[in-house]
């Protein structure tokens, strides 16, 4: 019996890395086209992305409407010089992705304009309906993002967290 699940398992192996195809992938482009696409001066592409009723969390805060997150996206912009997102990996379930990447982000008055790398991941869930995006949810280390590159309370984070590493 253990053979043949084992080999069920190993006939089954091409199914699981086919690649995305249909709607889902049309999807995932468009998540890792806005992603790398908007900025200060593109807010107009969020109109085509996320439905007017959008609902949108993140550590800071949550948002509802389509408004408020332009306004809230122009905010974080303003003082970005560049931006770009890797993805890692997607797990797809009917209407929700989830997607793990890794923001290089540059910006004035952030850790001396130097380079801030942050890894996170969104859960996005696309209206059934509508192909625009009606919930979306961000998961991130604020420490990593902002407070480890303040001066003083960085240094501080930065310590609080080397005395709660793990140890072999």
């Amino acid at each position: 019996m253990k053979y043949w699940i084992v080999l069920l398992f190993i006939m089954s192996l091409p199914l699981m890395i086919l690649p995305l195809e249909g709607q889902a992938a049309t999807r995932s482009q468009k998540i890792y086209s806005i992603f790398n696409e908007v900025n200060a001066n593109t807010m107009h592409l969020l109109d085509t992305f996320y439905h007017p009723d959008i609902v949108f969390e993140d550590p800071l805060g949550s948002i509802q409407g389509l408004p408020g997150l332009k306004a809230y996206y122009q905010n974080m912009y303003t003082n970005v010089t560049s931006i770009k997102f890797d993805f890692s990996n997607e797990v797809i379930q009917d209407h929700t992705h989830v997607v793990m990447w890794t923001m290089i982000l540059q910006a004035d008055g952030l850790n001396g304009g130097d380079e801030v790398k942050l890894d996170g991941n969104s859960v996005i869930t696309f209206h059934p309906k509508e192909d625009r995006v009606i919930y979306h949810r961000d998961y991130f280390d604020m420490g990593q993002f902002i407070y480890e590159h303040i001066p003083v309370l960085g240094y501080a984070v930065r310590k609080v967290k080397e005395r709660l590493q793990h140890t072999e």
